[in-house]
């Protein structure tokens, strides 16, 4: 018997009980939750037509029942995402006791991170790394990953200290980005500059894009990438256009390089900006049916695992 935290058909949630077991097949693993991430997806994804499942997207926990063909064993630690579905199963939501993990969205627990921290994981490293090596097609080869290299460039991670900016910034040092630009309250400056943002700004001040857009010109390094991790402002009605967040990354560009952005959410207004995902299902068919390049969740898998490797 397992409990579960339920999404209705009205937006309710409410605590229930799963009386029988999950089986996995194939390559699943059946993992008992230690933790689950809660991310704005777990209520969000009502607006988008999907209810009626147990919600949650994101564990860490232990390996209990592998599947014949899962690449895990009985007391393997491991962590995940969970696979998004129209209809959405109940046996992959993460707010429950008992989770049927696929293999292919599921990790082993580097050393050093416990379970707390393993499931607010996942989901911003995919994020993050489908921006960087994806949507931006930069390249890794230590990760057997091809694609522009990202040597002596720079790049604007807006937003750094939200979870998907943090793990933006390290994966962007990863690839060899330089300088790295961040925004973040004063407050969160030092941690960033620790984690390899090599300037960062306070994004509330009224002169932060012309202080980014004059850092980049003083080093004499072209500024054209960028990733706004945040997405403030986009599908508000009766929003400024001017003051989204794409808005104004767009104002720190200091280059007349042809742009490569990146947003955690569709700018329909500027198709300059690119749109990440933590998920990309096998083929190139996207996870809410559009379509996308088969190789996108084949070069994800390649970058989380090596950087959790």
């Amino acid at each position: 018997m397992s409990r579960s935290i339920y999404l209705a058909a009205d937006g309710s949630l409410s605590i229930t009980t799963i009386p029988e077991p999950y089986t996995p097949s194939g390559s699943q693993s059946l993992v008992s939750v230690k933790y689950s991430g809660i991310n704005r997806c777990d209520l969000n994804f009502f607006h988008l037509g999907l209810h009626s499942y147990t919600t949650g997207f994101e564990f860490a926990g232990i390996v209990t029942s592998p599947g014949p063909d899962s690449p895990f064993s009985i007391g393997d630690a491991v962590c995940g995402i969970s696979p998004i579905s129209i209809p959405q199963q109940s046996s992959s939501g993460t707010h429950q006791d008992l989770v049927l993990a696929e293999s292919s969205l599921t990790y082993k627990i580097p050393p050093g991170i416990d379970f707390k921290e393993a499931s607010s994981l996942p989901m911003s490293l995919q994020t993050a790394a489908d921006a960087i090596f994806n949507v931006l097609g930069t390249s890794l080869p230590a990760a057997n990953l091809s694609g522009t290299s990202a040597a002596g460039r720079a790049i604007l991670i807006w937003g750094g200290a939200t979870a998907v900016g943090v793990s933006a910034i390290q994966l962007a040092k990863l690839a060899g980005f330089n300088p790295i630009f961040a925004t973040a309250s004063p407050r969160n400056h030092a941690a960033l500059q620790a984690l390899g943002a090599t300037h960062v700004f306070d994004y509330a001040s009224t002169t932060v894009t012309s202080a980014i857009r004059a850092a980049a010109l003083e080093l004499g390094v072209p500024l054209a990438t960028a990733f706004d991790t945040i997405g403030s402002g986009l599908h508000v009605p009766g929003a400024d256009p001017s003051t989204t967040s794409p808005a104004l990354v767009r104002r720190c560009l200091s280059s007349d390089e042809t742009p490569r952005l990146v947003c955690t959410l569709p700018v329909q207004d500027d198709p300059s900006f690119g749109f990440c995902n933590s998920y990309r299902p096998e083929g190139s068919t996207g996870a809410m049916g559009g379509p996308q390049d088969p190789e996108f969740p084949v070069r994800l898998r390649k970058v989380v695992a090596y950087v959790l490797g």
